[in-house]
């Protein structure tokens, strides 16, 4: 079970960076693949899992796959971090398309292209589809929301919340946010989004903070579980990791640090002067450049 810290008073971080795959999405990635095997989707030895992902999603596909010996192939965007890109191939999955990438092919059109041509490949590929496979909300609903109660049960925070969190498909935060509703706390919700860009209304543009806003708005959001949104410049979020590491010696990821760069302003708030803030350390921040 991940454990849950408390960074300061009334402000309590969740470490998903304990999960395998070293993130979050460990946990919607086993679920998948286990359902997948348990359907005969997915047949050891003759199957290969492949998927589109900023970086987080396969580590957690590597982790999961790997004792049934699934081969993993990656497209993962040109404008993800290189590090984790040489990573993923370090600990075992192909990323392939990277000529079509380079040619300005998108991600979800490079998955296309090989899904299309699979029997001239020699492949026979179950694509995972983090953005179109529900199961992902089922992962966060009665896994990291149930540990998640259980410990803050265990810390004796009384039952209001204010849960910041981010959106990428938005599996988590509606699964979280359900859950913990499941289990009697009293949830107030802020979703975090980098500075000038607003999922709800379509407005992307480049940005640094890999994992949230990713360039199509959070197919599992659930809007009506947003209670406040909040958005955060990339300096601010370098501020609070710094802030995070030197209280907690743990070098959290970016969207993890813009969670924690808003839960420090609202959280003084008189409005929230009786609630319990939750942050969630999605990944490590070893893996980005600042």
């Amino acid at each position: 079970m991940n454990t849950i810290i408390k960074v300061i008073d009334r402000l309590f971080t969740k470490l998903e960076i304990n999960n395998l795959g070293s993130s979050h999405k460990y946990r919607a990635a086993c679920l998948i693949i286990e359902d997948a095997l348990r359907k005969g989707s997915i047949i050891p030895g003759v199957t290969t899992v492949i998927e589109k992902t900023g970086g987080n999603f396969g580590f957690g596909l590597i982790a999961a796959c790997h004792p049934y010996g699934i081969p993993v192939e990656l497209v993962v965007g040109l404008g993800f971090s290189q590090a984790k890109r040489d990573l993923l191939e370090c600990v075992g999955a192909q990323l392939i398309g990277k000529h079509l990438l380079l040619s300005g092919v998108s991600p979800k059109d490079v998955v296309s292209v090989h899904l299309e041509n699979q029997v001239q490949l020699g492949k026979t590929y179950y694509y995972t589809d983090q953005f179109n496979n529900p199961i992902g909300i089922d992962a966060h609903r009665y896994q990291t929301a149930s540990e998640l109660a259980c410990q803050l049960i265990d810390a004796g925070v009384g039952n209001k919340l204010l849960f910041v969190g981010c959106a990428g498909t938005g599996a988590s935060f509606t699964g979280i946010t359900l859950g913990l509703k499941e289990y009697g706390y009293d949830v107030s919700t802020v979703l975090v989004e980098p500075f000038g860009r607003d999922s709800k209304e379509g407005l992307f543009t480049d940005h640094r903070l890999e994992g949230m806003a990713v360039g199509v708005s959070p197919p599992f959001l659930d809007w009506s579980l947003v209670d406040r949104r909040s958005q955060v410049e990339h300096t601010e979020m370098l501020t609070a990791q710094g802030w995070f590491h030197q209280l907690t010696g743990i070098y959290i990821g970016y969207t993890a640090a813009a969670c924690v760069s808003v839960a420090q302003r609202l959280i003084t708030l008189p409005e929230y002067a009786d609630t319990t803030c939750i942050t969630i350390a999605y990944d490590a921040g070893f893996w980005y450049q600042n």
